[in-house]
């Protein structure tokens, strides 16, 4: 692998928005992970390191507040945009507690989507070497 390619997750349980999201982020030179389920994320996050987590809200057994909340809990710091459909003022919220600043609305616009990836993973090297 590339050692310059941004490594992105794909966490959505739609299999035909992550072959276009992955397709889509290939195509302008990132590296990505999808994943399917969202039971063994935390697991893959921990082994793979993403530079980036696009997260589905709702899929089956943990959806996407469950991980941003393991996240926090177990103090993994990775920049999420939240995906979703279904995107309610709690949830907005609860995501907001969870350090979740990014977020877009199904169906999304995949230029949009590009956009926004570029933007956080600025803001990501910006943060980084603000810290330096």
């Amino acid at each position: 692998m590339n050692e310059k390619c941004k490594k992105i997750f794909i966490v959505d349980d739609d299999y035909s928005f992550r072959k276009a999201v992955d397709r889509i982020l290939s195509t302008n030179g990132y590296c990505t992970v999808e994943v399917s389920r969202s039971i063994p994320v935390i697991k893959t996050i921990i082994k793979e390191k993403p530079d980036l987590i696009l997260l589905d809200l709702h899929m089956p057994k943990a959806g996407g507040i469950e991980i941003m909340r393991t996240m926090k809990r177990m103090k993994i710091n990775i920049p999420v945009v939240v995906i979703s459909g279904l995107l309610n003022d709690l949830d907005f919220r609860i995501l907001r507690d969870y350090g979740v600043h990014h977020f877009l609305a199904k169906p999304v616009d995949l230029h949009t989507l590009i956009s926004k990836v570029k933007e956080v993973l600025s803001q990501d090297v910006v943060q980084m070497s603000e810290s330096w």
